[in-house]
């Protein structure tokens, strides 16, 4: 799975990415090998195992829609620098290099490394990706877990980012709704 280098290229011999891309100028025809090169890293809790699948559901929906760069932060390299084997540390570094960053907070996760990345990515501005970072709240889950304070801190903090916080009823996870949002932040300019 390619994840950090792209083999599509514009017309220009550029690689495509968001900053250099230009949707006006571009043939419509590359719409879908954009989509297929568009990063999207999901982050959530692997235990127990249920809350993975929910993950991994959304994943392989998003793969099945076109976007062959989605995958869990398992899914791609880890970096080889110092600090690194720090799971939060190596979720930062796949944050930065993603195009879009979904954070998916279920019911059944126990796991606080999401919460402690949601703080790290909103620590960091998400990289200047504040519009592109969507979190998805299992409505179970605030009841459960989302009163933490470190959550609590992030979710303050990232009030006026551009974030999409959106709430899901358990067990229903918005697969249509993520697809939608990525589409709509990707293609606004195509037209």
């Amino acid at each position: 799975m390619k994840y950090f280098h792209s083999s599509v290229t514009s017309n220009t011999g550029n690689y495509l990415t968001l900053s250099n891309i230009n949707f006006k100028n571009m043939d419509t025809k590359n719409k879908d090998e954009w989509t297929a090169i568009t990063k999207v890293l999901i982050l959530g809790s692997y235990h127990p195992d249920k809350a993975k699948r929910k993950l991994s559901k959304l994943k392989d929906y998003l793969k099945k829609e076109g976007f062959n760069n989605a995958g869990l932060a398992t899914d791609f390299p880890s970096p080889s620098m110092p600090g690194a084997d720090n799971v939060v540390t190596d979720s930062a570094y796949k944050m930065a290099l993603s195009d879009f960053i979904v954070f998916l907070f279920v019911k059944e996760g126990d796991s606080y490394g999401p919460a402690m990345e949601l703080q790290i990515g909103a620590d960091n501005n998400f990289w200047n990706k504040g519009s592109r970072t969507m979190i998805l709240l299992e409505h179970s889950f605030r009841k459960k877990q989302g009163r933490s304070q470190m959550f609590q801190d992030a979710l303050d903090l990232i009030s006026e980012m551009g974030v999409d916080e959106h709430e899901f009823d358990d067990d229903k996870i918005p697969l249509k709704y993520v697809k939608t949002q990525i589409y709509s932040k990707i293609l606004k300019n195509w037209e």
